[in-house]
């Protein structure tokens, strides 16, 4: 029924991960993307984040923002709460640690990176100790990976921890862990205002420069050429190889998802699953208080009733596995009875009490549930394997030397031509959008008349381009943009006066007070600590690292914060149960300095198109 591995990237890779002796092609990049040609989102001197990890990092953030919030975060949500961001920044953390022990050739024993996999994934084995191809390409569909993300995930985290164990693991001193944890805990009183940066007066910029302003101009234009360029534009032909279009050809029969169901009902047992409902404090204090007043309360609906009406929070959830929740929820509710209410936990955002409400218990399921889960199963590995044949093949056709033109007429495929694309071009349907979002930056890091090798734009989606012609980026006559240049001179001085005014008064107690003259304004008294979100982080960050009475400023695009620190209030309280780990701070000034040396690129048009899919 399946089709055999052997002509896959899987066999491949499990036959390194093995020992098994494999010839290796040397001669260039072309040949090393045969085994790897998963579009990415970011290379960190060399090493790929690919998509399907990032996608993959996204989704797990994802559910973990949903837990804690007790809701399906919406698409504005993502972008707001920048998930996207903090995937982004911990896989490149990741990887420039990756790529230093590549650079260092910390190498792990194949041997010991099959065990590692063996651990991690037991069910990939069956009890003959085979290989489970059917499980592996269940497992890699519904984890959303390729098999190269496993190993090299393997891989690195197994040298990480090695690392981690002989370098970082340290703790703090108790006194000093102590100490820590109260600066950590510390908050500040502000005065703040915030105005526009057209706001600043900038007149005796403009009036001191009034008789040779066009030299001023010329001088800044050639400071900033950069900014004043022509686009570089690009006539780019291309091939899309669709997954779609084949799935027709790989729908099993109901013999065929019988007995793949027979075969493989250890993959159709349903884990136990519970429903519970979830109680979220901010405080601690508030979150002991409910917990006092329900404690004797026996019926879950007389809890639900008494939060209603006292406006307390909660989120109902239906029928969740252990795995799709956070660990600090999904253990003490699964040592719950039903109907048995929590002790109060506490996670990274909030402080929680749950109630058990009812147990499904673990059990095999049936055909019927689960054959039309079969059919699209076999339907996806079975497309799966040919999709990648195809990729293959035409890697191959590539490296033989055919032309676009050629690749395309032997797989059957229309050549598409987009003429004068530019790296902000905009002219497509949403349709099209995840294609030439990919399609722009290779493009404009590929030469002229070179076939491409097959990119992956996700798992349904692929393609080959060759740029036809190249007009390159010149400067532009300044007389067509003197207005342009004009403002942009402008907005310079007035972020120039604004840093030297406040730089010269960072200390001047008087400087807060006659801005609130300048510009008309009435101060708002705040309170910042390490987990205040209304302003910008970076603002934020300024401000608990400054003295008190300094004056603090920051500007964001267009907008110009500025606060005085009023009072600073630091919690004197000893607590010697806190163990304050200093591998983080270590882990960090290491690959800080290790960051210094490191090229990193980002594919911003493919993180964008990611993005808008949510």
């Amino acid at each position: 029924m399946f089709r055999s591995l052997g002509k896959s990237k899987i066999a491949f890779v499990l036959a390194i991960l093995f020992g098994i002796s494999l010839f290796f092609f040397k001669g260039g990049s072309r040949y090393s993307n045969l085994f790897n040609s998963d579009t990415v989102v970011a290379t960190v001197s060399g090493t790929p984040i690919s998509t399907s990890k990032f996608n993959r990092t996204m989704q797990m953030n994802i559910n973990k923002f949903n837990q804690m919030l007790g809701k399906p975060i919406t698409g504005d949500e993502i972008r707001s709460f920048q998930i996207h961001s903090l995937s982004l920044e911990a896989l490149i953390n990741d990887a420039v640690f990756e790529n230093e022990y590549d650079s260092i050739k910390l190498i792990i024993d194949e041997s010991v990176i099959a065990q590692k996999t063996k651990e991690r994934i037991p069910q990939l084995y069956d009890k003959n100790n085979k290989l489970n191809e059917t499980y592996l390409n269940t497992f890699l569909k519904q984890q959303q990976l390729k098999i190269e993300d496993i190993v090299q995930i393997i891989n690195f985290e197994t040298r990480d921890e090695f690392v981690n164990n002989a370098l970082f693991n340290i703790n703090y001193p108790q006194y000093f862990s102590s100490k820590i944890d109260n600066y950590n805990n510390h908050s500040r009183k502000i005065s703040y205002i915030e105005f526009l940066l057209e706001e600043v007066n900038i007149e005796n910029d403009i009036q001191k420069y009034a008789l040779n302003m066009k030299e001023e101009l010329e001088k800044y234009y050639e400071n900033n050429i950069n900014q004043y360029m022509s686009k570089e534009n690009r006539n780019v032909e291309y091939i899309i190889f669709n997954k779609k279009k084949y799935a027709n050809n790989f729908v099993p029969t109901n013999f065929e998802i019988k007995e793949y169901f027979n075969a493989n009902k250890e993959l159709y047992y349903q884990k136990e699953k519970r429903s519970f409902i979830q109680f979220n404090f901010k405080k601690l204090e508030e979150a002991k208080n409910f917990k006092s007043k329900i404690q004797n309360f026996i019926n879950p609906s007389d809890i639900l009733k008494f939060a209603e009406e006292n406006n307390i929070r909660f989120s109902e959830f239906e029928n969740l596995i252990a795995d799709e929740m956070l660990e600090e929820i999904s253990k003490p509710l699964f040592e719950l009875n039903q109907n048995q209410q929590s002790k109060i936990i506490e996670t990274s955002i909030a402080k929680h009490i749950i109630i058990l409400q009812s147990i499904e218990p673990e059990r095999q399921l049936k055909f019927d549930e689960v054959k039309e889960n079969i059919k699209n199963t076999i339907t996806a590995i079975e497309l799966n394997n040919y999709f990648t044949d195809i990729k293959n093949q035409a890697s191959e056709k590539i490296l033989n030397g055919k032309s676009l033109s050629e690749i395309a007429n032997d797989f059957n495929l229309t050549i598409s031509l987009i003429n004068n694309i530019t790296q902000d071009y905009d002219q497509y349907d949403q349709s099209e959008e995840i294609i030439i979002s990919s399609l722009i930056p290779a493009a404009f890091g590929s030469n002229k008349d070179f076939v491409s090798d097959v990119i992956d734009i996700n798992n349904d989606y692929a393609y080959i381009f060759n740029v036809k012609k190249i007009t390159p980026s010149t400067p532009l006559d300044i007389t067509s943009i003197q207005e342009i240049l004009l403002n942009d001179w402008k907005k310079s001085k007035k972020i120039e006066t604004i840093n030297s005014d406040v730089k010269i008064n960072k200390d001047n107690n008087n400087f807060f007070s006659q801005l609130l003259s300048t510009y008309q304004l009435q101060p708002k008294e705040l309170i910042i600590n390490n987990n205040f979100n209304e302003l910008p982080r970076s603002f934020i960050v300024e401000v608990l690292e400054g003295e008190k009475g300094q004056n603090i400023q920051y500007i964001d695009n267009n907008l110009v914060h500025i606060a005085k620190i009023i009072d600073i209030t630091i919690p004197d309280e000893k607590n010697d149960n806190i163990s304050i780990s200093m591998a983080d701070d270590l882990r960090g000034s290491f690959g800080g300095e290790l960051y210094k040396n490191k090229n990193m690129s980002t594919n911003d048009s493919l993180i964008n198109a990611i993005i808008q899919q949510y």
